[in-house]
């Protein structure tokens, strides 16, 4: 047997205890803050009563210290009638309850179609990769059926166990390694929308500025007074659809994504401004004795033109954005 065989023979895999995650409400889903908060009951199962991952592991992402609470912390040795650590005639269980407001970054990009992936993550801190690592409670793990999430609604919960790696010994000067790696328990929560009012009540502003600047059409372009009906109506409705821009921040927080929100504001405020530019060809044309042509463009031509292909620009963003999610 040659150094390295006996080297592998010496090394012992790492210890480790079952640890589970039941996650009992989810509420205050904030998109402009960017987090949400739950209710979750944590336990461990383990083969020694030196092991106690619960009080040496950190919840991740916690948004608001003020807030989280632990409750309901016990500790007890049962018998083993299950199949975990067969060698063992008893086993320990511990189990708490926590209160956290945890960060989130939400992708608002197909809104209301969008989909999200809420995040509870815990990590091991005082001992590595090597020396412990947690395994998964598949079987007992999960979520309760009936949580209530108002606007949105549980499509998929997954648990599992990674190991994170961190490029530095933390300073602590009996380790040499300058790549540490760590236990993490990651629950991931699929949520969907399934209320849709909000995106009326950010968009029906935005459409009725765009119906009215295509009643535009249809007034005397040859008017050249400043307070020509056609020209006050199309200003209007820019103003209108600038104004109705200003809104979504307060309901989906600021975001460099272009969503599907600033897409169709966007869109209305280049029709719009078509509408200007056509005004000004159709006060030429009348000018030049041919009125009655300058009303047949703009009634026949223009106004059509710019109403079928507005609504087949918002059928196709609205499509992707629920294929997409």
């Amino acid at each position: 047997m040659d150094s390295t065989e006996v080297l592998a023979a010496t090394v012992e895999p790492p210890q480790t205890c079952r640890i589970g995650v039941y996650v009992a409400s989810l509420r205050n889903l904030n998109l402009p803050d960017k987090r949400f908060s739950t209710d979750f009951y944590l336990w461990s199962v383990c083969p020694s009563k030196e092991l106690q991952p619960l009080k040496s592991m950190k919840v991740l992402n916690v948004e608001d210290f003020k807030n989280f609470k632990v409750a309901n912390d016990s500790s007890d040795e049962r018998k083993n009638l299950s199949k975990w650590f067969d060698v063992q005639e008893n086993v320990y269980w511990s189990g708490r309850k926590v209160r956290a407001t945890l960060s989130q970054s939400w992708n608002v990009s197909n809104f209301p179609f969008d989909r999200h992936t809420l995040t509870i993550a815990f990590e091991e801190t005082t001992k590595n990769s090597s020396e412990f690592v947690y395994t998964t409670d598949f079987d007992n793990s999960g979520y309760k059926p009936n949580i209530d999430l108002d606007s949105w609604q549980i499509t998929k919960f997954k648990i599992a166990e990674q190991k994170i790696s961190y490029s530095t010994t933390f300073g602590n000067p009996e380790q040499v390694a300058q790549q540490e790696s760590y236990s993490r328990i990651v629950i991931s929560i699929d949520i969907k929308r399934i209320k849709m009012f909000s995106f009326f009540k950010l968009t029906i502003g935005v459409y009725i500025a765009f119906a009215v600047a295509m009643l535009s059409f249809f007034y005397d372009s040859s008017n050249t007074s400043l307070a020509s009906p056609r020209r006050a109506i199309y200003i209007g409705a820019l103003f209108a659809t600038l104004l109705s821009m200003r809104l979504q921040e307060s309901v989906l927080g600021r975001t460099e994504d272009l969503t599907l929100i600033d897409q169709i504001h966007i869109g209305t405020i280049l029709y719009v401004f078509g509408t200007g530019v056509v005004s000004v060809y159709s006060r030429l044309t009348s000018e030049s004795n041919n009125k009655k042509f300058a009303m047949w463009l703009d009634r026949r031509v223009f106004f059509q033109l710019f109403t079928i292909s507005f609504v087949v620009f918002n059928v196709i963003a609205i499509a992707y954005a629920i294929i997409v999610g």
